[in-house]
């Protein structure tokens, strides 16, 4: 089964950064680290920003597979090819459960007093949920992200011709930041609780960073290695604050950390260290499965261990086992096939012998 496990050569780590940004997402649903103080019910609540980690990684897959891709097209059906399957197979699954109430209904379906309607079915299928606050989160309870990143798929590519003078590259930012702004004032003005946080103007500025970090990587390597390694260092620091304290920043600062991860990691300790461990290689390699599937998981765990007594980081680990098997057949099924065909009809959009086709989810 070696094929569960992608190779990327001098970038294996961000498929660890992926493990890690989808492990923290089961912690936070699982409340895994409450039972541990303070500090475990801090880092538990940032496993919420695991998100936001996935979403500076896959500006950084945009901007490196467009360039390959050499044609917008191309890029953008590989990038669907990837997500759409599987996307399609547990919306499909998960709307299906729910409708024949073999799955309670979601949180935020019974918030938003949204239904298991065929209007919601296809507001989904289209991409366009993160368009309507009432559906946008209201079948599997993580899917929002999904459209959100091909928005961006769309998108981002207009960015990336801009010349990255350091003036232009602000402006772009503050731009960016700005209608993230607006969208979350038009949020408390105009839409329904939490409005802006599934609306996919809100995370430009993740997307941008991963792109800059694509470009920067090459120019930073160049410092030289002991360079790299101190400023690796600095941003594994940077990371631990971001998710061991409550500054009210912490989207940003793991953001930050992300970025400078990828750009500063020294080329040729690439598949050496923790995150290019074979588990973690394997684990991030399936974490789009593992994002997707850990709700229905945790809801099997469920059922497995009910009650209130629950002690949390077993729960965690029982839960997480579980997504680990389901995502591992999802995956064989579903991910890998039409990744295959993607490569079949569209290439690699590989950068050269050691670049990096799917670092994304």
């Amino acid at each position: 089964m070696s094929y569960l496990v992608r190779k990327y050569g001098d970038t294996d780590f961000i498929t660890g950064l992926r493990c890690i940004a989808a492990s923290m997402v089961i912690i936070i649903h699982t409340g895994a680290l409450r039972d541990f103080g303070t500090l475990g019910g801090i880092v538990t609540d940032n496993g919420k920003y695991g998100v936001q980690i996935f979403f500076v990684i896959s500006g950084f897959t945009i901007a490196r597979t467009y360039r390959s891709a050499g044609a917008f097209w191309p890029f953008f059906a590989r990038r669907l090819l990837r997500v759409a399957p599987l996307y399609y197979l547990v919306i499909t699954a998960t709307f299906l459960l729910i409708l024949w109430e073999y799955l309670p209904r979601p949180y935020w379906m019974t918030l938003y007093d949204s239904a298991p309607d065929l209007y919601n079915y296809l507001m989904h299928i289209s991409f366009l949920s993160a368009w309507d606050t009432h559906v946008a989160n209201s079948l599997i309870g993580v899917e929002w992200s999904i459209p959100i990143e091909v928005f961006w798929y769309a998108v981002l590519p207009l960015l990336l011709p801009i010349p990255h003078a350091t003036k232009r590259v602000v402006a772009v930012m503050v731009a960016l930041l700005l209608v993230s702004g607006l969208a979350r004032a038009a949020s408390h003005l105009w839409m329904p609780q939490h409005g802006a946080h599934f609306l996919p103007l809100t995370y430009g500025a993740y997307f941008y960073l991963g792109a800059l970090s694509e470009r920067m990587r090459e120019r930073v390597q160049q410092r030289g290695a002991d360079w790299c390694r101190r400023a690796t260092w600095g941003a594994v620091a940077l990371f631990g604050v971001g998710l061991c304290t409550n500054t009210g920043f912490n989207a940003a600062i793991l953001a930050l950390a992300t970025a400078g991860l990828i750009v500063a990691r020294p080329g040729g300790a690439g598949r050496r260290g923790f995150l290019c461990w074979r588990p973690m290689l394997l684990l991030g390699s399936i974490s789009y499965s593992l994002y997707l599937l850990h709700p229905l998981a945790i809801h099997l765990a469920g059922t497995l261990w009910p009650g209130q007594e629950r002690i949390a980081i077993l729960f965690f680990a029982l839960a997480f086992a579980l997504t680990v098997v389901l995502s591992i057949i999802t995956y064989s099924l579903a991910e890998y096939p039409f990744n295959r065909l993607g490569v079949r009809l569209y290439g690699s959009q590989r950068r050269g012998a050691r670049g990096t086709p799917d670092t994304g989810r």
